[in-house]
């Protein structure tokens, strides 16, 4: 019988095919069979969540085998508001420290999973200068927006106390974050006290008009993702998923900056020069530190000092932290003592 090489080659081309296909198939079956977690999870549309936009736009969540469901607000304190009192189908926030504080006075099913970035210099304020506001002690008797129970609150608070002024030497007008850049503009405040982008929407509308007050280090911000109990307590490996992405998420900031800047400027619809200007002031990086502890009891007995809770009792803030889910990830990010 005669050797019919391309025969044979054809022969071995078929079966080598064959075998790709059924094992492309085994593994697209096997790939189609995992379960996948899903998340709803609301968002502050700020630089904050950085790791979040970064994620989203890269396809973590997918690779972890999660479906995240994300509804952007326009705070950390809206989001955490929506989650727990107004019955969103919420299972995570991202949230800072005051909407949290203010909420622990009267609840306890909700807690944090892990700080994603801090800052201290993210929030700022701004004045009018015609009317009048040229220096910090010029702020007593005016009307200053601030969303109440937000970081902004506790920060004019600091401010004003370093310059032996109080509360109640100002007239607080109560706004949404968003609200806050056109209120100073409009007129109807004389001056705002937020975080970024808001500050920087405040300057641009304003112009030469505007008086920025700086104060780097009176405060660390911390941005947290926080969770409903219910929710840790039925999806703990959805969590691990959850913080898996979000440390890929880090992993990439702090290798790809510029391309990370890039993805936060073009999701939330901002100059990317603006990001470029105020990127240095964030440090990304996901943690659990006994830090938390200091600043969410100066603000809880900051809240009770000055009447903003019926509360006399700070609370036990370990109650209100999750270590499992980071301390399985990313165990060297932990570093509470109980």
């Amino acid at each position: 019988m005669k050797f019919k090489p391309k025969l044979v080659l054809a022969f071995i081309l078929t079966a080598l095919i064959a075998v790709i296909a059924v094992g492309g198939y085994y593994w697209f079956s096997r790939k189609s069979t995992v379960p996948v977690e899903k998340i709803n999870f609301g968002v502050e549309l700020s630089l904050l969540p950085a790791m979040v936009w970064v994620a989203e736009r890269n396809g973590y969540f997918q690779e972890e085998g999660l479906d995240v469901n994300i509804k952007g607000f326009d705070s950390g304190r809206s989001a955490l508001r929506a989650m727990l009192d107004e019955g969103a189908e919420l299972d995570m926030v991202t949230v800072a420290q005051t909407p949290f504080v203010f909420n622990s006075f009267k609840r306890d099913d909700y807690a944090m999973i892990a700080v994603m970035v801090f800052s201290n210099n993210d929030v700022k304020v701004v004045g009018r200068k015609d009317r009048g506001i040229e220096a910090p002690s010029d702020l007593r008797g005016k009307r200053v927006g601030v969303t109440k129970g937000s970081t902004g609150h506790y920060v004019i608070g600091l401010f004003l106390s370093k310059r032996g002024l109080t509360l109640s030497d100002v007239e607080l007008i109560d706004l949404k974050a968003t609200e806050l850049p056109e209120a100073l503009a409009d007129g109807k405040v004389d001056a705002i006290c937020t975080w970024e982008p808001h500050v920087w929407k405040a300057k641009k509308l304003l112009g030469r008009n505007a008086r920025e007050f700086l104060e780097p280090d009176i405060f660390r911000e911390d941005f947290y993702f926080v969770a409903k109990k219910d929710f840790i307590k039925k999806h703990p490996e959805a969590l691990k998923s959850f913080l898996k992405a979000m440390e890929k998420a880090e992993t990439f900031i702090g290798g790809n900056k510029e391309e990370a800047m890039t993805i936060v400027s073009e999701r939330l619809k901002i100059d990317r020069d603006f990001v470029v200007s105020v990127w240095p002031d964030f440090s990304y990086q996901l943690l659990l530190d006994q830090t938390i502890f200091v600043t969410l009891e100066l603000e809880a007995r900051w809240a009770i000092k000055n009447n903003l809770t019926h509360k006399k009792k700070v609370p036990n803030y370990l109650n209100f932290i999750y270590q499992d889910a980071l301390k399985a990830v990313k165990p060297e990010a932990v570093s509470i003592i109980r």
